[in-house]
């Protein structure tokens, strides 16, 4: 059956490496700190990645739990420093950091455009705050090409829950069984689309053993597999 509307995932699927941007974007917010008032730049970036930590185990699969303000937040609280004059700031030299190391997966833009010519919808499904992933998108190049963002700040969830793909299937108009889901996460982006009907394919990039999942999903190990996949289930060959 042809795939009528296809989903990507965004961070580490249409680019990478978001651990290592990620990482970056620590080492920037504790130098921003330590410029402000008198604290290691490590402690100040370990602080906020704590903050990180006691966030999510607040809100587990809620959007806030994406907010890098409230990581610095909770993070300089828990070492008693005041964040109302900080956590902003950390906020932006992280992201800054992030979005300045982001490097797109070879192919992106060709299959994407590809999608939008063919008439194919296509939304970029992802775990994150909108503000961020729109900038993201916008320094990738993909504003133009990338379709529909549906956010789980869009749909008050994160994956693996249904709320986000029910939303996006209702923002491209498709069906969930018409629909592929493309993503890095077996928990996020795999289980979370075979659980409402969808179909999957895993971006395998690590080359890790493949679970064994109750419904059947496609495997890509990079990006240019991955397309090549898709063209073929929507006809696009």
């Amino acid at each position: 059956m042809s795939i009528k509307a296809v989903l990507f995932d965004l961070d580490d699927t249409l680019y990478g490496d978001f651990k290592t941007c990620d990482r970056l974007g620590l080492i920037a917010a504790g130098e921003y700190l330590s410029k402000k008032i008198e604290i290691d730049a490590k402690k100040a970036a370990d602080a906020m990645n704590n903050g990180r930590e006691l966030l999510r185990k607040h809100c587990p699969y809620e959007p806030e739990m994406h907010n890098r303000t409230l990581f610095a937040k909770w993070g300089l609280e828990s070492i008693g420093i005041n964040p109302l004059k900080y956590a902003q700031g950390m906020h932006d030299a992280y992201w800054d950091a992030v979005i300045d190391n982001m490097t797109i997966h070879s192919g992106v833009e060709r299959l994407l455009t590809e999608l939008k010519q063919a008439n194919i919808p296509v939304g970029i499904c992802t775990n994150m705050l909108a503000d961020i992933q729109m900038k993201k998108l916008c320094k990738l190049g993909l504003e133009d090409i990338c379709g529909i963002l549906i956010s789980s700040e869009d749909a008050g969830r994160d994956k693996p829950y249904a709320p986000i793909f029910d939303l996006a299937c209702k923002k491209l108009n498709v069906k969930h069984e018409d629909t592929l889901m493309v993503g890095d996460s077996i928990e996020h982006d795999i289980k979370g689309a075979l659980s409402v009907n969808m179909k999957a394919m895993w971006l395998n990039w690590q080359d890790k053993d493949i679970p064994k999942l109750d419904s059947p999903f496609y495997v890509a190990n990079d990006f240019e597999n991955a397309a090549k996949q898709i063209r073929t289930l929507c006809t696009l060959n």
